[in-house]
């Protein structure tokens, strides 16, 4: 029921191309005069703010002016998502995106949010990363059946994530309420300040990218409890997966995207997308980008993408449903 295998929703949506062709797509005329705003709508050093600096150099050669890295960070992403709504389409701010603010809040409080679907323009799908369950070094657990009883038996114990209503809250929560246990979810306003209080012991437990979960693993600062995929990652090859610890097919991964303003003119959306696709070929950029776990893809046109989209809000909304998932 809870499966999302990210991969092959992004091949369904390769597999109807033929219905989303994307005219001069190539073509690279518009080149910006000035600096470039690549917004990101959490603190510096979390996984999202990681990527968007690994892409920022190669973007600023490839488009020739500087792209300037701004974090927004608040509310799960969704300060940064109605800032960059906001911002003019002339192509002087894009944002980086995630399933949070650009797919889930829609649908966890679809009358309440300050910016709707539409008032972005998709650009593309640039990365995907398996997420890992992470605990306090001094909890009691290394595996997720010892989680779970630690969990059923101190009820003051807490978990975090970089947000109400991100990807990896409701990846938690489904875990949780497969698990058949209830843990209080302490939000925050990026990933830095969750890990900073799960190593001091504040909470007992997060839900986070392989960028981020895997270095803390290694280096003994935290204990991994599984990998939320179908398969192993490599950089915690003897970290089991949920789906081998029970939880049969369960697969959500976290992605982000490029997003612009509603209303692109089609050659600025044109020059991003040909640049974009030629920095995430850039062998060095799939080197470090694979070193933090986290895959490029290549190839989805915006067309695709808002297509993706929303296969991402239908799919999110039947989790919320299965697993009463609100934002009380």
């Amino acid at each position: 029921m809870f499966s999302r295998t990210l991969n092959r929703a992004v091949g369904a949506l390769f597999a109807v191309s033929a219905l989303a062709a994307t005219p001069a797509l190539a073509a690279d005329a518009w080149k910006p005069a000035k600096p470039v705003r690549l917004l990101v709508g959490f603190a510096p050093g979390g996984s999202a703010d990681t990527l968007a600096r690994l892409l920022a150099d190669p973007l600023s050669q490839r488009l020739g002016q500087p792209v300037v890295v701004e974090n927004l960070a608040g509310a799960g992403g969704n300060i940064m998502a109605y800032r960059l709504s906001q911002s003019p389409a002339d192509g002087y701010a894009i944002g980086i995106g995630a399933a949070g603010s650009m797919a889930i809040t829609h649908v966890l409080n679809p009358k309440g949010t300050n910016y709707k679907p539409t008032d972005f323009t998709p650009i593309t799908l640039v990365a995907v990363q398996p997420n890992v369950v992470i605990v306090n070094k001094d909890v009691p657990a290394n595996n997720l059946a010892e989680l779970k009883e630690y969990f059923q038996k101190t009820p003051t114990a807490t978990y975090g994530t970089a947000g109400v209503g991100i990807s990896n809250h409701l990846i938690a929560e489904t875990m949780l309420y497969k698990l058949g246990v209830k843990v209080p979810h302490a939000p925050y306003r990026g990933a830095a300040p969750v890990i900073t209080d799960l190593l001091g012991g504040h909470i007992a437990m997060t839900m986070d990218n392989i960028s981020t979960a895997a270095p803390l693993a290694t280096q003994g600062k935290v204990k991994a409890i599984g990998v939320a995929s179908l398969k192993r990652a490599p950089q915690l090859p003897n970290v089991p997966t949920l789906d081998e610890q029970g939880l049969k097919g369960f697969d959500m991964p976290t992605w982000q995207g490029v997003f612009a303003p509603a209303g692109l003119p089609a050659d600025v959306l044109a020059a991003y997308y040909a640049a974009l696709q030629d920095v995430l070929k850039q062998p060095a950029l799939v080197e470090k980008m694979a070193g933090l776990g986290s895959e490029p893809v290549t190839g989805m046109t915006p067309e695709q993408f808002g297509q993706f989209l929303e296969k991402d809000r239908q799919q999110w909304a039947d989790i919320v449903k299965a697993a009463n998932i609100s934002l009380d």
